[in-house]
């Protein structure tokens, strides 16, 4: 062990045992508890000297590795450890990112040490902790780290040395390099061993180069992606700025996103994405039995103005309009105010599915859609067509007593019959 990491768990050791006794505790654990656990790590590291610090939390989270694997601990408490050792990794390259840090290049040399020596572990946490320090390392650093992969680079190697050094070289720029060494392992590799990648690229916004990796690493795999698919759905939008790729949007549907089409949809001209919009909207439609795809349908209603659909959807899609989500608020309340006519049977459709709910509170959110009428109706120039309406209303409810009272004691404050 090298001896600024020995020293570092010498002055912590103590702690650290403390930390992971109550972790394999047979007590039970929710997130927070573990999180305070791991705010103990934190308190302990921040009582030595700052320039020892990286190596504190390395300590951190070599000792408790160690000791759960020794122990025979490591699989039946997995959870715990690795929720542990994610919280004090971050906290790890949380200090890696300060302007202060001290000890960078001896405390990257000692972790790409141990990632090295225990590759064959599968509880190693070296080679998430060593791709999540990356982005925060100096150039200075990078050269040196530079010269340890490529040292090692004609040496055979498992599958979670070639996934780590593959990244790192992307990350400096190698790009023919990272996918070289990725297919010394085509024959294991799955598309979320690459997905760290693939985002750096898409980051980048490499798209031709997404493209090239997926064919070359997945030639069998075209539609079954997994969480890649969408990254290579947004590569093949962007390439391909004069054709729509209708297949991209086909799988959009069978899962519809916001912030996807947002992304999908980010290199189209304003001609493509009417087409799009035609395209998906219709196929939408009888899609909106889920809550999720219903919010998705409506804020694209709202962001482009498809008040004939937006009617449509009021209409056939809310048999209960009471406490209706934000999204929806400000859809209903676009389309009163571009579209009055459009709102109208809306209106007159909410009031009468809340008023048949024979409950005081669905009467008064009845009562305030009547007084909303009132102010479209003012808006066309037509309040005697509202006061016919508000007639023909009380007369079809004159035994709902409550409701009838909501609608006096809104007269009386608006002047509706005046």
């Amino acid at each position: 062990m090298n001896h600024y990491l020995q020293e570092t768990l010498l002055l912590l050791k103590t702690d650290i045992h403390t930390i992971y006794r109550k972790i394999i505790s047979s007590r039970y654990f929710s997130p927070a508890h573990l999180e305070v656990l791991s705010l103990e790590a934190k308190k302990s590291v921040d009582s030595i000297e700052k320039e020892k610090k990286l190596f504190g939390y390395l300590a951190c989270i070599y000792e408790i590795t160690h000791k759960a694997v020794q122990d025979d601990q490591y699989l039946q408490n997995e959870r715990r450890i690795m929720h542990v050792i994610d919280t004090v990794s971050s906290y790890c390259v949380e200090e890696l990112s300060s302007n202060f840090v001290k000890n960078e290049r001896p405390f990257i040399k000692v972790l790409y040490r141990l990632f090295m020596d225990n590759h064959l572990k599968e509880s190693s946490p070296y080679p998430a902790l060593l791709i999540r320090c990356i982005s925060s390392l100096k150039n200075d650093t990078l050269d040196y780290l530079d010269t340890l992969f490529t040292a090692d680079l004609d040496k055979k190697t498992t599958k979670t040395i070639t996934m780590a050094s593959s990244y790192f070289f992307l990350f400096i720029g190698k790009e023919r390099l990272a996918l070289n060494k990725l297919t010394m392992h085509t024959d294991t590799i799955q598309p979320q061993d690459v997905e760290l990648h693939i985002q750096l690229l898409a980051k980048r916004e490499r798209f031709s180069q997404i493209v090239e990796w997926i064919t070359v690493l997945f030639p069998t795999k075209r539609h079954h992606l997994g969480s890649l698919q969408a990254f290579a759905d947004q590569a093949h939008t962007a390439i391909n700025v004069n054709t729509i790729h209708y297949g991209s949007w086909d799988r959009w549907l069978q899962a519809p996103s916001y912030n996807r089409f947002k992304t999908l949809s980010s290199s189209l001209s304003k001609n493509q994405l009417d087409s799009v919009l035609n395209y998906i909207l219709p196929k939408m439609a009888p899609l909106l039995y889920t809550e999720s795809t219903k919010l998705t349908y409506v804020q694209l209603l709202n962001d482009y103005s498809y008040f004939q659909e937006a009617q449509h959807y009021f209409l056939n899609n809310e048999p209960n309009p009471i406490a209706l989500h934000e999204t929806k608020l400000q859809l209903l309340k676009k389309l009163a105010e571009n579209e009055p006519r459009h709102v109208l049977p809306v209106y007159h459709q909410f009031i009468i599915r809340l008023a048949e709910k024979r409950s005081r509170k669905y009467y008064m959110e009845a009562a305030d859609y009547v007084f909303k009428l009132a102010d479209i109706y003012t808006r066309l120039d037509e309040k005697a067509q509202f006061q016919l309406y508000l007639f023909e209303l009380k007369k079809g409810y004159k035994t709902y007593r409550a409701f009838i009272e909501e609608l006096k004691r809104r007269e009386s404050k608006s002047h509706m019959d005046t």
